[in-house]
């Protein structure tokens, strides 16, 4: 089993890049799509959460734009419903922050349906990348991945960890991401670290979160994807839908943004304006065990729930929201819990393993995106490539016949 061979990708960016050229379409504006801070310097900063989130999806959510395939993204008292309803849907949403090391929690069920993917996930606009990501087919594991600078040039990175079935009940994951090791959880339980010394590279530039569901099994992608995921999707088994109830995230760094300081990728090289790299961990530790205990977090400054400015979020340390829909209730002073609902990781079950070797074969949101608009040539979607960072937008209007061809022809050219 691999992940798609980095032509497809680049081929679906292609296609993609020609239509929405030809059309004069605009698309949405994501550091990934425009500059990748390696390749090229003065890149926009990134938004800096410098802060803690708690979101429950009750209602569009501030802290997340919509991504793609708008219309079957639905919000309720139950959370977040993603659905893929037919072909080349691939419903989405991306965080509007960046976080320089941080904590991550999600309360996630994932999808059914054979070779439908359900995947939550972070990514940096040098293409580092930590996964999650489950089979809808597959009611027994969960696969763990991670990226360094977008690089596929092995496929041993993967871990697939059993767990009971992910696709039944929520689950509770956790991505604990520190400078000196990356550990994965599932309901408060250790199922791997990664430490920084990875032979394969280390994720460790600014990260925005992703989630999202799409199909793996479809037929235009790789026979190594399909196999992956599982096998061919029978869409005539179509609706199919991933749920998130919650997510918690906290940023370990202060500032209002972060800055590459040159084209290494260190995290050393990242400068947090007005802020600091690590700078508030005990503190975004301590929100994190009460956000996913059910608390509420307050300025210690401030009488009321701050919320009403972004500025205010990511200059101080202590701000916080527990949701946009919800009335402020709670505590100035939050202490610790030792741990939350569903199995929620405290501080305390923080540790480092050796990590453990497993086939990668990681295939994200952006890859199926370009794909999708390859082999359709009207898909609505907005995404981005994972691997080369290139624009492409998905307006192909009259232009269908157009993309067609051309894509007919590069994919006979990548065959050669």
């Amino acid at each position: 089993m691999r992940s798609p061979p980095l032509s497809h990708v680049l081929l679906g960016s292609l296609v993609s890049g020609l239509a929405a050229a030809a059309t004069g379409s605009s698309s949405v504006s994501l550091a990934t799509a425009t500059c990748n801070p390696l390749k090229t310097t003065g890149c926009p900063a990134d938004t800096a959460l410098a802060g803690a989130i708690s979101e429950d999806f009750k209602s569009a959510s501030d802290h997340f734009s919509v991504y793609s395939t708008p219309d079957q993204i639905f919000y309720s008292d139950d959370g977040l419903q993603l659905t893929l309803a037919k072909r080349f849907d691939n419903p989405a949403l991306r965080s509007n922050f960046y976080m320089m090391f941080g904590k991550v929690e999600v309360l996630l069920k994932a999808a059914n349906g054979t070779g439908i993917i359900s995947s939550f996930y972070l990514q940096s606009d040098d293409l580092d990348e930590i996964d999650l990501e489950w089979f809808g087919g597959d009611g027994y594991e969960v696969q763990t991945n991670y990226f360094s600078k977008g690089n596929t040039a092995t496929y041993d990175r993967g871990g697939y960890h059993n767990m009971d079935d992910p696709r039944a009940a929520f689950h509770n994951y956790t991505i604990d991401w520190t400078a000196e090791a990356l550990t994965w959880y599932v309901d408060g339980k250790v199922i791997r670290t990664l430490t920084n010394d990875s032979s394969q590279g280390y994720p460790q530039s600014p990260m925005y979160l992703m989630m999202g569901i799409w199909a793996g099994g479809d037929s235009t992608n790789s026979q190594g994807t399909i196999e992956w995921a599982g096998g061919s999707t029978n869409y005539d088994d179509a609706p199919f839908s991933m749920y998130i109830k919650k997510v918690v995230a906290v940023d370990y760094s202060t500032g209002s943004e972060y800055r590459y300081e040159d084209t290494s990728g260190q995290w050393t090289s990242i400068e947090a304006v007005d802020g600091q790299v690590n700078g508030r961990i005990d503190v975004a530790e301590e929100e994190f065990d009460a956000l996913v205990a059910g608390g509420t977090l307050y300025s210690e400054d401030a009488d009321s729930q701050t919320g009403s400015s972004s500025n205010d979020r990511a200059t101080s340390s202590h701000y916080v929201y527990e949701s946009s829909t919800k009335a402020a209730t709670g505590s100035s002073n939050p202490t610790a819990t030792a741990s939350g609902s569903h199995g929620s990781v405290s501080t305390s079950k923080r540790s480092v393993t050796s990590d453990e070797a497993g086939n990668q074969s990681s295939t994200t949101l952006e890859t199926l995106a370009s794909s999708s608009a390859t082999a359709s040539g009207n898909s609505s979607s907005q995404s981005v490539s994972s691997t080369n960072g290139s624009e492409s937008s998905h307006g192909f209007g009259s232009l269908n016949v157009f993309v067609s061809l051309v894509s007919a022809t590069l994919f006979g050219l990548a065959l050669i």
